[in-house]
């Protein structure tokens, strides 16, 4: 098995994607651009998100990773995510830990110790926040949102609009509108569309806007970026959860709003619903999970309280 390599037929391992030797990939499985997987057991109906890099794990069943994440490491023991976990954005799960069945790790969170079934861990290094009371309505099932993918003729290439520019490379992906004067930079990577889960699906920006190289841009639920907004190189921004009040993990909605003049530093993670007030500034590396008030600048988690 160290050297062999197997990928399902049906299962859809998206172009830009890198399945290193000693890896399996399951049917229904979905993986997308940009991650890696090298001496990984992905088995069916596991959804792994933008750039994760997974080395050396088993994925069982039914989980779902979010983009950016980081799970175990080339050659060094091995981690197990079991069924039907959650892993969020950016997260970072270190090698020889084992994700009990429907645990959650919370986005931006660094797991250095198991952790046990159903509970939800935080922060850095992640500690455990609650245990989860959960409905048991099934196993996460994404094949609906699968078969509307596959059947797509122009997946991962839609048109700039006018007065748009791109870098090139990443994966344009999303209803994309406003302007004019905006620029995304090279291997951005946008995805969300109004026919998609939520009419607000899409990414609407103002004039002048500037999103720096490898920054990717989840709008499935919708992203407004403000006039003269400034995104920097690897900013995360996702307008999605999931309802972990039921075993099947549903998609949940979560809108992003950026304001006119906000700042948002390098590697900085948004996860909606939030509302960023004009001339806002999050520094580099933050993670932020709620509002943050016109002009007020952020280094941290926020809490959900109206700006």
């Amino acid at each position: 098995m160290e050297h062999s390599l197997t990928v399902d037929p049906a299962a859809l391992v998206e172009a830009g994607t890198e399945v290193g030797a000693g890896s399996a990939v399951g049917p229904g499985a979905w993986i997308r651009h940009g991650t890696a997987l090298h001496g990984c057991v992905v088995e069916g109906g596991v959804f792994v998100g933008f750039r994760c890099r997974i080395g050396r794990a088993r994925i069982v069943s039914g989980t779902q990773i979010a983009s950016l994440a980081r799970i175990g490491r080339p050659g060094a023991a091995p981690v197990l995510v079991e069924a039907a976990a959650w892993i969020g954005a950016r997260a970072v799960v270190e090698p020889g830990v084992r994700i009990g069945p429907g645990a959650v790790v919370a986005a931006g969170a660094h797991v250095t110790a198991d952790v046990p079934a159903d509970t939800v861990v935080v922060g850095r290094p992640a500690r455990v926040l609650r245990r989860r009371e959960v409905a048991e309505d099934g196993p996460p099932e994404f094949g609906a949102i699968l078969g509307r993918v596959r059947a797509r003729l122009d997946s991962n290439r839609r048109p700039l609009p006018a007065g748009w520019t791109s870098g090139g490379g990443g994966v344009l992906d999303a209803d994309l509108s406003g302007g004019p004067d905006v620029r995304l930079g090279a291997g951005v990577i946008t995805m969300g569309r109004a026919d998609g889960p939520s009419p607000r699906g899409g990414l609407r920006c103002g004039p002048g806007v500037r999103i720096g190289d490898l920054a990717v841009l989840e709008a499935s639920d919708g992203i407004d970026i403000g006039a003269g907004a400034e995104l920097g190189p690897g900013v995360l921004v996702v307008s999605s959860g999931h309802d972990l009040t039921r075993r099947s993990l549903p998609w949940q909605g979560g809108p992003v709003s950026i304001g006119a003049g906000v700042r948002i530093g390098a590697d900085a993670t948004l996860v909606g619903p939030c509302v960023l007030g004009d001339g806002a500034e999050v520094t580099a590396g933050a993670v932020v999970v709620g509002n943050v008030p016109a002009r007020h600048t952020t280094s941290g988690v926020l809490e959900r309280n109206p700006s």
